[in-house]
């Protein structure tokens, strides 16, 4: 033994020296012996080394524990075992038959609170029922012509797709239910009537009875998109009840109207004709 041994041993306690002697299962054997030795150099008396392996008795697991060697096999039978179990596991999730996760219980969905809010739309009116009302003012002789036909009820199109839009705007402002976004409702109106305009500024060959609802249809046009223009300065107030030129305006277009349809298709109200009275 070299003096760099000895002095490791001689370091030791005697419990660490017992404890190299007492697991010979985790040390060399050279370790062992030169802890005996210097055990017996520090007079001390130690029980003979076995000079035959244990028997271990695999089916007396209370024998494994009385002896070293046993705990170190029952530990490294676990470890094989562990080793096992998880290699079972990984190789079942593989093949798609491990433990399948339990779906949690679907808690059932609140129904949605349906709320009522105001809306700033303004409705989309259908324009072909009320051309062919209009349509059907016509006298059948002027009828007979096809291209005439074509534009006329074009124009007719384009002038109640505007006209309509505008009496529910003013309606709204009248019955004092004209939104936040009434000003720019005029804006989206007066570009409708635009689509009019563009065909207005042509001269066609209608007959008598076509032509007259053409003119009409053109200053009430012309009026309307007057009164969309004044309309948000004096809607604070309802302003615009007492505005002289905007309550002749709309005077004007119940007039005209009345010799295109006798009933507005937005309120089903008769237009209204107006009455002069002459002083004397």
């Amino acid at each position: 033994m070299s003096d760099h041994s000895s002095d490791f041993y001689h370091q030791k306690t005697e419990a660490e020296l017992r404890f190299f002697i007492e697991h010979p299962e985790y040390y060399q054997s050279d370790l062992i012996d030169s802890a005996r030795r210097e055990l017996r150099r520090r007079g001390i008396q130690l029980a003979a080394a076995p000079t035959e392996p244990l028997a271990i008795d695999l089916n007396a697991p209370a024998s494994l524990a009385k002896s070293g060697r046993g705990v170190g096999f029952l530990n490294l039978v676990l470890a094989v075992a562990l080793l096992l179990g998880v290699g079972f596991f990984y190789y079942s999730k593989q093949r798609g038959g491990g433990v399948k996760a339990v779906a949690a219980p679907v808690r059932p969905r609140v129904p949605p609170r349906l709320f009522e809010v105001p809306t700033s739309a303004i409705p989309t009116f259908g324009t072909s029922a009320v051309v062919e009302r209009e349509l059907a003012t016509i006298p059948a002789a002027e009828k007979k012509g096809a291209q005439q036909m074509r534009q006329f009820r074009e124009l007719a199109r384009r002038f109640w797709a505007a006209e309509m839009q505008t009496e529910f705007l003013t309606g709204q402002a009248h019955a004092g239910k004209a939104g936040p976004l009434f000003a720019e409702q005029t804006l989206v109106v007066r570009q409708t009537w635009s689509d009019f305009n563009k065909g207005a500024v042509y001269s066609y060959r209608f007959g008598p009875t076509m032509a007259r609802h053409f003119d009409r249809m053109r200053e009430t046009a012309s009026s309307q998109q007057h009164i969309l223009e004044q309309f948000p300065d004096l809607l604070a107030g309802k302003r615009f009840l007492t505005d002289k030129e905007l309550v002749a305006r709309q005077a004007d277009v119940q007039d005209w109207m009345k010799d295109v349809l006798p009933t507005s298709p937005v309120t089903g109200k008769p237009y209204k004709a107006t009455v002069l009275t002459i002083k004397y």
